[in-house]
């Protein structure tokens, strides 16, 4: 974490600034000339990108901080910042090679070099607020902390939810795990029924997060995040689509989050970081000065949550360093918590850790206590989490669910017998339930939004969640068209719905994407010489991590797909019929597969344990198959023909590798600039490319070798899209990819009657 930097904006005393010969309109997220003509709209990160650097002008900001300040604990790669820039030079009318705004250093970062003036007077005369607008201080100083948001915010976690959920392995299993502590009986099916009809109450351009619903539902508490993400204050307003109010002040160096109402509705905790600090708050409801209780876990932001008896607070520790249990230190200059959970009594101030059983590799997180008192639930690890439960005085923890998938948020029913949770499903996350007894899942699946982070209302059942919703495009590319390939870029198979991971046949007649344009995600095939062959899989319920991988004469592909029943599984597909048969391989939850040269192997990467992927080398010539050879630490593993190699993805880092087709003589051929962008490997007949990114272009187009010179990169863009998976056809010279162009965030409110909770 970048710790010892500081974002320091100046007080602004206007919403309007001139950069140069531009007029950027902050709220509106527009750059025009000020010679008059069309306004450019940027993104709400690329706005963050523009005011850090205004707030260090002539100065240089390196990517690593911007990244800390306007991507904060999220994993969305080094090329948001590249498109970011991209973005802004286009708004502004500026060239990288002669630039006249943004200067780029090599290897350091960027500067913004042209003159800025705040356009004081039109502001006065344009921002006449109505009497129940939000009221904000008028000379406001900016400064992003080292640590902002534990989770997913705004644009920056549609993002991540989007492409992360789709090429980071977010298995979808029911089945009971072997070894399973004191496992809940969960239902193998999960039921699934329509997501609840929902009202937007906050929908502004801003960032709001986090709601927290008061005990009678009549109120809802949130975080907002100013224009340009340089500071967070919370809102307050009744359950309903009205103006809201601030309840803490948007104030310099200054960052309140994650609210949450006491038990009986009079006083709200909340984290605050400001002043090189992590404290936990409490504000009265109706308003008031807030006052400090405590340090945070470990002096890192993270969720809080309410004992019944409103005198305790429970949370989570996101430290890095393992402490033993109880050795937690509240003070000093660097407090040591591990990712486990503790208590904090409100007299005493001091956060306790809880003693119960853990392994010290589990991350526990997001910790709701029940209603009744009695239980605990919370989340155990991230991209292969579960909800699992300790009593509320500690214990042996207890397993409630076996997804292995991504979750966001948890709440408890009133009742003390269900939960509310939200989890990764296909192309989304939507919000499910838990009946504790029976261990019956009910998803609540709708649309292409996604629902997140909810908050239920003890007394009256309300719930309140995040409302995020994104929109992926296919889109086939020319590489002959150089630079200007990406903007020229034709939209294919194009719907109301999302498309997205096209894979091109060898032949380069046959396509096969994801697609949710029926309400479900399916997989779909084209021949693209007949337009009105499109057809899905029916029956077939495919998990789009990657692309398909088509046999090399394309009369076959294979995928990741899951039964009714939710296991995961291997199949072979049979475009011609339609058909898609399971394949018996013995990972239980692989999320790669490639074809070998010998029609006796296979290559399966697969979880090995603890969220650690690795590449099994399988022959499939008996039953079982038999492992013959693995590799650990790979994302993702793709066959060289020409060079007669396996290439290897790294999981951990950026490079990538390579072994002989036994998965022997391993060793690191190349790595890429962002971590992420090493599993778009794509094979060819001439070698095995990739879609790299670095400073001067975000869509680098190379061949994967040690030898830089033989690389022979190519620049395909600056547009600012996000990559989600690429395939490539040589006879056309043409890339078939996803991208996602949309995102938008708001808070929704709906009634708990209509969520299924399920028999208990």
């Amino acid at each position: 974490m970048l710790k010892s930097h500081k974002n320091l904006l100046e007080p602004r005393p206007s919403d309007r600034l001139r950069i140069g010969d531009r007029i950027v309109d902050i709220p509106l997220r527009e750059i025009a000339p000020t010679a008059g003509g069309e306004a450019t709209r940027v993104t709400l990160k690329s706005l963050g990108v523009l005011l850090t650097l205004v707030a260090h002008a002539n100065k240089l900001v390196s990517r690593e901080a911007l990244l800390e300040w306007v991507w904060p604990d999220t994993l969305p790669g080094d090329d948001v910042v590249t498109q970011a820039i991209t973005q802004l030079r286009r708004a502004l009318g500026d060239d990288r090679e002669q630039s006249r705004y943004i200067e780029t250093l090599a290897k350091q970062g960027y500067r913004l070099i042209a003159p800025v003036e705040w356009l004081v007077e039109d502001d006065a005369v344009a921002a006449q607020p109505a009497a129940s607008a939000e009221a904000v201080p008028a000379a406001d100083n900016v400064r992003r902390p080292a640590r902002r948001w534990p989770w997913l915010a705004g644009a920056a976690g549609l993002v991540v939810i989007a492409v992360v959920a789709l090429l980071g392995y977010r298995p979808v299993d029911q089945r009971p795990r072997q070894g399973a502590q004191n496992a809940t009986p969960s239902h193998s099916v999960p039921d699934t029924v329509a997501s609840p009809s929902f009202l937007r109450i906050a929908s502004l351009p801003q960032a709001e997060e986090k709601p927290s619903l008061s005990p009678d539902g009549a109120l809802v508490v949130y975080t907002r995040s100013t224009e340009g993400g340089g500071r967070s204050h919370l809102m307050l307003q009744t359950s309903a689509a009205v103006s809201p109010r601030p309840l803490t002040e948007a104030v310099d160096e200054q960052f309140d989050q994650f609210p949450q109402w006491s038990p009986d509705g009079r006083q709200i905790a909340f984290v605050r970081i400001g002043g090189g600090r992590c404290l936990v708050m409490l504000v009265p409801a109706a308003g008031g000065a807030a006052r400090e209780v405590g340090e945070c876990i470990g002096g890192e932001a993270h969720a809080l949550a309410w004992f019944p008896d409103g005198k305790t607070l429970v949370g989570a520790g996101r430290g890095k360093d393992a402490s033993s249990p109880g050795g937690d230190k509240s003070g000093g200059d660097k407090p040591v918590a591990d990712k486990a959970l503790y208590r904090m009594v409100l007299d005493r101030g001091r956060w306790e850790r809880i003693a119960y059983t853990k392994k010290p590799a589990d991350e526990d997180m997001s910790p709701e206590v029940s209603p009744d008192g009695r239980w605990i639930a919370f989340q155990r690890n991230v991209s292969v989490a579960d909800l699992w439960r300790i009593p509320a005085n500690g214990g042996q923890a207890q397993r409630l669910t076996d997804l292995r998938t991504n979750i966001y948020g948890l709440a408890w029913a009133p009742d003390s017998r269900s939960l509310i949770f939200a989890r990764y499903i296909s192309e989304r996350t939507v919000l499910s339930t838990l009946a504790l007894q029976s261990g019956r899942i009910t998803d609540h699946v709708g649309g292409s939004i996604s629902l997140m982070y909810p908050s239920v209302s003890q007394n009256t059942g309300a719930v309140a969640f995040e409302v995020e919703e994104t929109q992926s495009r296919v889109r086939r590319v020319s590489v002959a068209d150089g630079i200007d390939a990406m903007s020229a870029s034709q939209v294919l198979f194009d719907s109301t719905g999302s498309n997205l991971l096209p894979s091109v046949a060898p032949d380069g007649r046959q396509v096969m994407f994801y697609s949710n344009r029926t309400g479900d995600i399916r997989l779909w095939w084209l021949d693209q010489t007949r337009p009105d062959t499109l057809r899905s899989f029916d029956g077939f319920i495919p998990i789009p991590r990657y692309p398909v991988m088509w046999q090399a004469d394309s009369r076959r592909a294979l995928a990741i797909g899951k039964t009714a029943a939710g296991e995961v599984g291997i199949y072979e597909l049979d475009p011609s019929r339609g058909r898609a048969v399971r394949l018996p391989v013995p990972d239980r939850l692989p999320v790669h597969v490639s074809y070998h040269p010998d029609p006796d192997r296979l290559l399966v990467v697969a979880d090995h344990g603890e969220g650690s992927l690795g590449v099994t080398l399988y022959d499939r010539s008996r039953a079982p198959w038999r492992a013959m050879a693995e590799v650990g630490d790979v994302a993702t593993a793709v066959v060289d023909a020409r060079h007669r190699r396996v290439v290897l993805a790294t999981m951990s880092g950026p490079e990538i590798r390579s072994a002989d087709l036994d998965l022997g003589d391993l060793r690191t051929i190349d790595r890429v600039t962002i971590q992420r962008r090493n599993r778009n490997l794509v094979a060819t007949p001439d070698g095995v490319r990739v879609m790299d990114s670095d400073e001067r272009c975000p869509w680098l187009w190379h061949w994967v070798a040690a030898d830089a010179a033989a690389r022979d990169p190519q620049c395909l863009g600056r547009v600012d899209w996000y990559l989600e998976g690429v395939t490539y056809h040589p006879g056309q010279k043409a890339l078939y990819l996803s991208v996602i162009e949309k995102m938008d965030t708001d808070i929704g409110l709906a009634p708990l009657s209509s969520f299924t909770l399920g028999k208990p």
